[in-house]
């Protein structure tokens, strides 16, 4: 399948991919300050304003050009606060310039790897010492060059934190990203007189559930050495089985956090909930067996799941923060899931097959428009030149064979259970030529790796999704819904009310219990992202 970039629909600009936006309804109830350690003063949030020249800020953009790029931020900032000092008061620099310095000198807590411009004449300017937990400092009168200094250390840290600036420069990412304002911000964390506050509003939940996360497993890197588990080959260990192996698997999952005995040999039900937990959050059947991919997935490093939590924050910075539609879908390629949601809540969800790695299914958003029952199959080119063209040079019977029928210079498979679409598509019109749909190989959907398709997206549970889809309209019921994807003759409805679709690529997110969950990079697509964060 060609892909090529997707048609722009305006009508979801703003409030495009959620995905898994939601996953990570539970992610901040228990969230953990990630806050510097040696800041530990509040600034105050009220200031007096003092008036500053402004033609200084020309004159310091000119002599520091690293800042250049937010001159029309400079601009509306301090035509905002009226040209007065925003990072002073009567009785000198707010604390709240401490609190930035702690920030830009601990970017680790972001998953960054920067560098900070002009940092020693910054941190000399706002006399910062990181070794002094209450930084009490004398307060100075007010400077113009640290004033300005400040300001555009803001911005820098406020577009690497939380902008989407990087996503043009990662092949295949066709979903609309955010566009934030610096001095609105700026502004903002000035009233707040902290960076949790004005976070919130600046990225969606997951990037703060994944921050939360990255803090705890840069604790658990701390520690040191790590176990690895033996291979166990075709071998699988059941409850109350013995073996040295399963000593180390205890060992292995309490240096990964888990609340565990880590004595003993037998694998025990208090063993089997935490086996079932870590399957669960990385992508396996939770059914109390132990495995060879469940080991394979214990034995990556602890670094590797610092870089896939960094990978994942970056993604996340470029998601808008913006109003949820009250109802859409989200599928997560590499989680091989659809997410139905309501009003915020995911009020359901399957499991679904993605594109083969030679057939990727396409990062992007779409409306849905159409339901289509007993569909017929338009084969496309790409198919028929590779598969059903040496079919027939094998077997002049073939067509017939297939229920598959020429018409018109047009291959296609007629409606009917064997149809390759299965009973019913889901149309959301784009030039990728992707949708979802129904599929007769019903087996696949019981495989943890679930990458099988041409790069449309098969659904377990077709029937379900339609009447979701439908419920609203009272026209449609369970019956009519099955008889029409019974019918053996092809009906297009359109749709009342169209519902957005988003589709991502996510390998670590917070599910909404609040856990950490990996998945494998199926499109090998992490690797670049790291040398994208890292260089």
């Amino acid at each position: 399948m060609t892909i090529k970039q997707p048609i722009t629909v305006n009508s979801i600009k703003t409030i495009c991919i959620l995905l898994l936006l939601v996953l990570s309804i539970g992610c901040q109830s228990k969230e953990k300050s990630s806050e510097p350690k040696k800041i530990v003063a509040e600034p105050k949030a009220v200031f007096e304003p003092v008036p500053m020249d402004s033609t200084e800020i020309n004159k310091f953009l000119a002599e520091r050009p690293e800042f250049k790029e937010f001159e029309s931020d400079f601009k509306a900032f301090y035509k905002t606060n009226q040209y007065k000092y925003a990072w002073y008061d009567t009785k000198g620099m707010i604390e709240f310039a401490d609190l930035l310095a702690g920030y830009l000198t601990h970017e680790d807590k972001d998953g960054l790897y920067i560098k900070i411009p002009y940092r020693d004449e910054f941190l000399e300017l706002v006399n910062y010492d990181d070794s002094d937990s209450k930084n009490n400092k004398t307060k100075e009168k007010p400077d113009i060059h640290t004033e300005l200094m400040l300001t555009g250390e803001y911005f820098f840290y406020a577009k690497n934190s939380w902008g989407g600036d990087k996503s043009d420069k990662v092949k295949g990412w066709y979903l609309p990203v955010k566009k934030l304002s610096y001095s609105d911000l700026l502004l903002k964390n000035l009233q707040h007189g902290n960076f949790r506050d004005t976070e919130k509003e600046a990225v969606v939940p997951q990037y703060l559930g994944l921050k939360k996360a990255l803090w705890e497993y840069k604790e658990l890197a701390k520690k040191g050495s790590e176990t690895i588990v033996p291979d166990l080959g075709k071998k699988t260990f059941k409850v109350n089985d013995t073996s040295a192996t399963i000593a180390s698997i205890r060992i292995r999952l309490t240096e990964l956090g888990y609340k565990i005995d880590t004595a003993g040999t037998t694998f025990d039900k208090d063993l089997a909930t935490a086996v079932n937990k870590f399957k669960k959050t990385h992508g396996l059947k939770d059914d109390s067996l132990i495995t060879a991919e469940m080991i394979a997935e214990l034995n990556v490093p602890i670094s590797k799941r610092i870089d896939q939590i960094e990978i994942n924050m970056e993604r996340f910075r470029w998601i808008p923060q913006d109003k949820h539609p009250d109802e859409f879908l989200l599928i997560n390629i590499p989680e091989y899931r659809l997410h139905y949601y309501e009003n915020d809540k995911e009020t359901w969800g399957c499991n679904v097959v993605v594109g083969k790695t030679m057939n990727q299914t396409v990062i992007f958003s779409g409306l849905m428009k159409f339901i289509v029952f007993s569909p017929y199959w338009n084969i496309p080119n790409s198919i028929v030149k590779k598969e059903i063209l040496p079919g027939i040079a094998q077997n002049p019977n073939y067509l017939a064979s297939h229920n598959m029928e020429k018409v018109n210079g047009i291959y296609r498979q007629k409606p009917g259970p064997k149809n390759s679409l299965g009973l019913v598509k889901f149309l959301f019109p784009n030039s990728n030529n992707i949708y979802l749909h129904d599929t007769p190989a019903k087996s696949l959907f019981n495989q943890d790796q679930r990458s099988f398709s041409h790069g449309c997206i098969r659904v377990a549970e077709p029937k379900e999704l339609a009447q979701r889809i439908l419920k609203s309209d009272k026209s449609w019921n369970s019956a009519k819904i099955d008889a029409a994807m019974h019918k053996g003759k092809e009906q297009w409805v359109t749709l009342k009310k169209q519902i957005p679709v988003y589709i991502g690529y996510f390998t670590a997110f917070v599910d909404t219990d609040g856990n950490l969950n990996f998945r494998r990079d199926i499109y090998d697509r992490d690797a670049d992202m790291v040398t994208l964060l890292k260089e």
